[in-house]
């Protein structure tokens, strides 16, 4: 097998940047949709916290508990998870690679059954997804300097799943429809 792309195709290399991009990319969104709080447990420590006797000392306990949970509780929602930071960066850096990588080894010729338009098509859809790779990501750390970034975060996690689902729906008939034709 090749390592760089050529007449015989996508070499060893994209392919696997491209399948470890993907992989990281499904497991950024599992962990970024799965680390909602879980008020849960919030709500059982909120629960421990109701004084069990009728006095000024035991509502006063009650109250600074509540406090300490609802802290507690903010801090949670406010701190994103260490993992999905740690997958924000690796995305960051995957898709450097894959730009980089991109101006040192030329594509592949365009298979026979790729008309113009879907030629042209891919060819967009590669470069939004690319440059999405680095939209969603950043937008996510600038998420921890507040709320400002978070509709381009979630812009761009809808314009995300638009262009790979096209990219999808593309790859597909390219390889399947046409050849039922």
């Amino acid at each position: 097998m090749h390592v760089r792309n050529g007449p015989h195709g996508y070499g060893l290399l994209t392919k696997s940047l491209h399948w470890l991009t993907f992989l990281v990319v499904v497991a950024q969104f599992v962990v970024g949709y799965t680390m909602e709080t879980d008020d849960s447990v919030f709500d059982r420590r909120d629960e421990a916290c109701e004084a069990t006797a009728d006095t000024d000392a035991a509502e006063a306990e009650e109250e600074r508990c509540e406090e300490r949970v609802d802290r507690d509780e903010d801090a949670a929602e406010d701190d994103p998870s260490d993992l999905h930071v740690v997958l924000g960066i690796a995305i960051l850096v995957l898709a450097g690679i894959r730009v980089l990588w991109r101006r040192f080894t030329p594509l592949p010729p365009w298979s026979d059954r790729y008309g113009k338009l879907g030629r042209t098509l891919q060819h967009w859809l590669e470069k939004a997804m690319l440059l999405l790779l680095f939209l969603v990501p950043v937008s996510g750390l600038l998420l921890s300097r507040g709320d400002a970034a978070l509709a381009l975060h979630v812009a761009s996690h809808v314009a995300f799943y638009v262009v790979v689902g096209a990219h999808i729906v593309l790859q597909v008939a390219h390889r399947h429809v046409g050849r039922m034709l």
